[in-house]
């Protein structure tokens, strides 16, 4: 596989550190065969083009990285369960790193349930990065004129996943009014996330006002808020 992603222009120091790479159960490198098998089966959906395989869990559900567009390099995790291609890691040595300080996890789950939140995004205490704002803006314009309703959500949901805890109110609000109730769910839970107490007032009315999973989203989040007080 490792001969293949060479054509994708990745870095050589992510190159190598995915080759030295010692999979283990819920973590296996994608070999050439299921690697083409896969990345000709993306390219089929306007959904997965700008991703490719790196790592499965052998059940069909794979960490990929961005190889195009404004996440390039980052990587997301695809579940074929509920689809969330948010980047989660900003590198592959990122992930690696993760995946082998945490010998005992065997999946995603188990990684997503850590107390410590062992992901780069999205993170309470986000550490910004040069390029970041950038990304945001890129994705927000993508978002702004892109009519597929499935894309919209998924760039919806990472430029949530790339806010810094300080923009809430001025990227993660306009969401919360959004039609799709995923994308108002995700933001709903994005709130309860941050535990970000200015909400309150808000997460209360959304009880009432927002989509049937959106009122679920707003009672989680408004427990986290008073469980931080």
């Amino acid at each position: 596989m490792l001969e293949v992603l060479k054509t994708f222009d990745i870095k050589k120091n992510e190159l190598e550190k995915l080759a030295s790479f010692v999979g283990r159960t819920g973590f296996t490198k994608v070999e050439k065969d299921e690697f083409q098998e896969v990345y000709t089966y993306f390219q089929q959906f306007i959904l997965y083009k700008d991703i490719i395989p790196l790592l499965s869990d052998s059940n069909s559900n794979y960490w990929c990285m961005y190889i195009s567009g404004p996440l390039r390099g980052m990587i997301c995790y695809l579940s074929h369960d509920e689809v969330n291609l948010e980047p989660k890691f900003h590198t592959i040595s990122n992930l690696i790193e993760a995946i082998e300080t945490h010998p005992d996890a065997y999946d995603f789950s188990i990684l997503d349930a850590l107390e410590q939140n062992v992901f780069d995004f999205p993170k309470k205490d986000l550490i910004d990065f040069p390029e970041r704002e950038y990304i945001v803006k890129a994705l927000l314009d993508e978002f702004a004129h892109e009519m597929d309703e499935e894309r919209r959500q998924q760039l919806a949901f990472s430029i949530m996943s790339l806010t810094h805890h300080t923009e809430i109110e001025s990227t993660i609000y306009p969401f919360i009014n959004n039609e799709d109730m995923y994308i108002q769910e995700r933001a709903i839970w994005f709130l309860g996330f941050h535990s970000y107490k200015p909400a309150q007032e808000k997460l209360q009315q959304l009880l009432t006002t927002a989509m049937p999973n959106g009122k679920l989203a707003a009672k989680i989040a408004l427990r986290k808020l008073k469980l931080q007080a």
